[in-house]
C-alpha cells in the first residue's frame, strides 16, 4: 500500500519485505523510513489528520504514528465478533471511521475513530481493496477472479 501527504507531496510506501514504511519526497527521492522495530509485514498505510495509520499483517493490527513518526497506539483488530483474519487494505471515512475488508471471512470490519467496534458487514466474493468515493459511499474491489467492483 501507499499514501500521499496532500500538504507536502511526500509518498509513504509499505516496504513489506523489510518491515518498514519508506517516505519518498514529491520529487521521488528517498527521505526517511520508520517502523522497522515495530512493523511485521506492513500491508497498507493511510494518512488521516496528523496521524499515520498502518495495517500490519503479523498481528493483524493497526499501528497509529504521529506526524513525528512516533508510535501512539496499536489496535489489535481481534475479539468477539470482530476478528479480522486476512486483511490486506483499509480506508478511513470523512468521520474517521476505519473500514477493513477481510477476504477470509467475506466481511468488512468497521471501527469508530476511537477504535471501538461499530459493526461487521458481510460481503460476497472475498473483498480485498476498499476506498470511499466523493459521496462517501464504500467501494470494495473483490477478488480479481470474480472481476467485481461493489458499491455500498
Amino acid at each position: 500500500g501507499l499514501s500521499t501527504n496532500e500538504y507536502t507531496g511526500d509518498i509513504y510506501i509499505c516496504d513489506v519485505g523489510n518491515n518498514r514504511i519508506q517516505i519518498i519526497s514529491e520529487h521521488y527521492h528517498y527521505k526517511s523510513e520508520f517502523g522497522k522495530d515495530i512493523l511485521h509485514r506492513p500491508l497498507d498505510v493511510k494518512l488521516y489528520k496528523d496521524n499515520i495509520f498502518i495495517l500490519d499483517e503479523s498481528n493483524p493490527c493497526l499501528h497509529i504514528f504521529n506526524k513525528d513518526l512516533v508510535l501512539q497506539k496499536s489496535v489489535v483488530t481481534r475479539g468477539e465478533g470482530q476478528q479480522v483474519v486476512n486483511p490486506w487494505f483499509f480506508c478511513i471515512d470523512k468521520f474517521g471511521s476505519i473500514l477493513i475488508p477481510d477476504n477470509m471471512t467475506n466481511s468488512i470490519l468497521i471501527l469508530s475513530s476511537e477504535f471501538e467496534f461499530i459493526h461487521k458487514i458481510s460481503v460476497p466474493n472475498n473483498p480485498m481493496g476498499i476506498t470511499m468515493d466523493k459521496e462517501d459511499r464504500v467501494i470494495v474491489v473483490c477478488e480479481a477472479a470474480n472481476n467485481c467492483l461493489q458499491i455500498f
